[in-house]
């Protein structure tokens, strides 16, 4: 069973103060198997979702699990989205609780008591600043001057 991927835009990089669309991409899974002469079938379905941001920062426990945004959304808030507060290198991940039913020989789904909570591998998310500054320097005038 995996529990999916977690995944970032932008990503691997991202702007301090920027927002940051985190998303997983989980999936319903099916495993096919046979336990003592009988044929069993386990549906599990990824029902809910708590995004670790890699920098102490967790979501809280959601139906949601975010999804891409098309590159002309891209720094939009979303319900899943993320401002970091600080540069560095962090590691994000997902955990993802699924729900499941299983049937025997093809008989009707019996669900399953409790939920699987599994972790997504770790992603890497590099966040960074930029600096502006006002420039009255021509550099062919001056091959000195800031940003020449």
């Amino acid at each position: 069973m995996t529990a999916g991927e977690v995944r970032a835009q932008p990503g691997p990089y991202t702007m301090i103060g920027a927002e940051t669309n985190v998303y997983v991409d989980s999936q319903i899974q099916v495993i096919s198997t046979e336990i003592l002469g009988q044929d069993i079938k386990i549906t599990a379905t990824p029902t809910e979702y708590v995004l670790h941001y890699g920098d102490g920062t967790s979501s809280d426990l959601s139906f949601d699990p975010g999804s891409p945004l098309p590159e002309s959304g891209v720094g939009q808030p979303t319900a899943t989205s993320h401002v970091y507060t600080s540069t560095g290198d962090f590691e994000m991940y997902a955990t993802v609780y699924f729900t499941a039913v299983y049937s025997m020989n093809g008989g009707p789904d019996i669900s399953i008591d409790g939920r699987g909570i599994f972790d997504t591998p770790a992603q890497p998310v590099s966040v960074w600043k930029s600096e502006s500054r006002s420039v009255a320097d021509d550099c062919l005038v001056n091959p000195a001057g800031y940003g020449c």
